[in-house]
């Protein structure tokens, strides 16, 4: 009997640790997926976005503590017949091409009209004359069926006319910001001051375990977030750099994002 016992004592501390090696393989797998999962949904989301970004409207700002990307979303693009550019009188509606009806534009209150910004104060500014509020869509008073009015809220004078005749309508400002080891996304109205805040509230959690070291002011390559601005030559480009870790598993997404230089 006590032979028994020793026989059985050593094949069950042989069975507990085969059964735990197994039980800890599946705990280190299941964390590699859940990680694998926030991170590849915040990236994508993230890159979705970003490649509907208004141009020129890409900028970061931040601390040691958070860092925030921030743009403004294009909800659609398409070309004018005419605009009012000083010292021309002061109009309030436009006369647009039709929007394709497989992408219809759908109107939304507090939709802005955005024409030929080349800097992101131009996109921002509210106040500035590259930018209006719209107030409604209807088809155009002609007979071309392919057109389309976009009535503004106020009369308004534009700086200037684009080279191709080129008019977006954006929806409000978006930012994600890392702060604390999450990913935040807000979406907030556009403000009279032009200026880039991080102060921002109501964000909706888009991803945890974040653990990237932020630089202030930020700018150099380890940080989450970095924006090659267009030039004459070239596109813009916007480099996220997120690393993820829980436990001992680390994953780094290292993504480019173009924006075609086409205010």
């Amino acid at each position: 009997l006590i032979m028994v016992i020793i026989v059985l004592g050593v094949v069950s501390v042989g069975v507990t640790g085969f059964l735990r090696s197994g039980v800890q393989i599946f705990a280190d797998v299941t964390e590699r997926d859940q990680l694998l999962g926030d991170s590849r949904f915040v990236v994508e989301r993230l890159n979705r976005e970003l490649r509907n970004a208004m141009p020129n409207s890409l900028r970061v700002a931040g601390n040691s503590t958070r860092h925030c990307i921030e743009f403004v979303p294009v909800k659609w693009s398409t070309y004018y017949f005419d605009v009012p550019v000083a010292p021309e009188t002061a109009s309030d509606t436009i006369d647009v091409v039709e929007w394709d009806d497989a992408n219809p534009y759908v109107f939304t209150t507090g939709d802005r009209v955005l024409v030929y910004p080349t800097t992101a104060e131009d996109v921002y500014d509210e106040d500035g004359c590259r930018h209006a509020t719209l107030a409604s869509v209807s088809n155009a008073d002609t007979p071309d069926t392919d057109q389309r009015q976009l009535t503004l809220t106020s009369s308004t004078v534009f700086d200037t006319d684009s080279p191709s005749n080129r008019l977006y309508v954006v929806g409000n400002p978006v930012s994600y910001c890392v702060a604390n080891g999450q990913i935040q996304r807000y979406q907030y109205s556009f403000d009279s001051d032009p200026s880039q805040s991080i102060n921002l509230s109501n964000g909706v959690l888009m991803a945890e375990n974040l653990v990237n070291t932020l630089s202030d002011p930020p700018g150099i390559s380890g940080d989450p977030f970095r924006v090659n601005h267009a030039t004459l030559t070239r596109n813009a480009s916007i480099i996220s750099l997120l690393r993820f870790e829980r436990g001992e598993e680390i994953v780094v997404f290292n993504n480019e994002t173009h924006l075609p230089n086409v205010p």
